[in-house]
């Protein structure tokens, strides 16, 4: 089985990139085969709001593409200015819950299609609701291990590399 990443819960503090957050909405869905996939909107009073999800203890950043910017949709593939994008695969999620300002399109949503596209300057993902015209685009980079973490989490992992430098130093005596 594979690991499970930290679920996070509305209001709770975070550390994104050694930036302190809170968890600002949050939204549950669960796949096709059952899995469950977490999408957090973080915020903090200085910054951009930033919208993170988790899916099998895995982390990506989702940067939404300017409405706009709408891109060009034919067949498979979806084009984002020079860039073209092709489908590698589809994913159907229900919302389960709702918390906080939901990031994305699942505010009064119970079903959203998430078609995932590959390209030259990496992954697309755009977002639908069957049966209306709303959709989404994302740019999705995905985050290293640590990236993301609980601010008690982040703590404590400090406080332990604290100690052993400690000891490192009073070994080196």
């Amino acid at each position: 089985m594979t690991p499970q990443g930290e679920i996070f819960m509305p209001d709770e503090e975070v550390v994104f990139r050694g930036r302190p957050m809170r968890v600002a909405g949050r939204v549950q869905f669960e796949g096709s085969s059952g899995q469950l996939t977490f999408r957090y909107l973080l915020s903090d009073p200085t910054g951009a709001p930033v919208i993170v999800e988790e899916g099998e203890g895995r982390f990506a950043q989702l940067r939404p593409l300017p409405a706009a910017s709408q891109p060009r949709t034919v067949n498979n593939t979806v084009s984002v200015g020079p860039e073209k994008y092709t489908l590698v695969g589809v994913r159907k999620l229900t919302v389960l819950d709702v918390s906080g300002n939901a990031p994305g399109v699942a505010v009064k949503a119970t079903l959203i299609v998430s078609g995932i596209f590959e390209g030259p300057m990496g992954t697309l993902m755009r977002e639908m609701v069957p049966g209306t015209g709303t959709q989404v685009y994302y740019l999705v980079k995905p985050l290293a291990a640590g990236e993301v973490v609980s601010a008690a989490k982040h703590t404590a992992d400090r406080d332990a590399q604290g100690r052993a430098a400690g000891e490192r130093a009073l070994d080196g005596d």
